[in-house]
């Protein structure tokens, strides 16, 4: 074996992106903000990344939450089965490995909770944990997550009760991304004022 056999395998953006189902300016960006593993270099100005890390980055919770809104099938998937689930397709949060998940609920107030673990079926990237037998027989359209003809690539948040915030500004009508200090303060200021996400998670150069 030479010395190039024992080099880390590297991944370009383009390669990131297909991984991930993402456009590769997308998996990019998120990597400036802290919301995908850190690049190892630049090779023509683009980032470049140690595969290993990168796909391992999400197999653990990472120091951010997410907020979304608590629509009548997240409510029901919160009652049956304590968890939060998304399209990864959806492009807002499917990649995400939040510590904590705000719901939005319609008149302005937030369900908190803890992420105990995120699952994936259908994809490429692993979860922090592999997929139970009880995530796996959670049904959309009357097909198990992972026994459709079709399959459709999904993430699995997780939860457990933290708390409630009294009052969200503004409206939230998809999920995106917080800083865990914004939530932790509103459980006790009872009010989240969400940021831009350049605000919470400003794009390092």
């Amino acid at each position: 074996m030479s010395w190039f056999d024992e080099l880390p395998e590297v991944i370009t953006r383009a390669d990131f992106g297909q991984l991930v189902s993402r456009p590769p300016r997308n998996i990019e960006l998120m990597a400036s903000r802290g919301l995908a593993a850190d690049p190892v270099a630049r090779n023509r100005n683009k980032f470049v990344w140690e595969e290993e890390a990168a796909l391992g980055w999400f197999r653990s919770l990472q120091e951010h939450a997410v907020i979304v809104p608590a629509s009548k099938q997240a409510m029901d998937d919160l009652a049956a089965h304590n968890a939060y689930v998304c399209p990864m397709d959806s492009k807002h949060v499917g990649l995400a490995r939040p510590k904590m998940l705000v719901m939005y609920r319609p008149g302005g107030t937030g369900l908190v909770f803890g992420v105990d673990s995120v699952e994936t079926i259908n994809q490429e990237i692993d979860g922090t944990r592999n997929a139970s037998a009880q995530t796996r027989r959670i049904t959309r359209d009357g097909e198990t997550l992972d026994g459709s003809p079709f399959p459709r690539p999904w993430t699995v948040f997780r939860l457990k009760e933290a708390g409630t915030i009294g009052k969200v500004t503004p409206a939230v009508h998809q999920g995106r991304y917080l800083r865990l200090d914004d939530v932790l303060d509103a459980l006790t200021t009872d009010h989240l004022s969400l940021p831009t996400l350049d605000e919470a998670f400003p794009a390092r150069k």
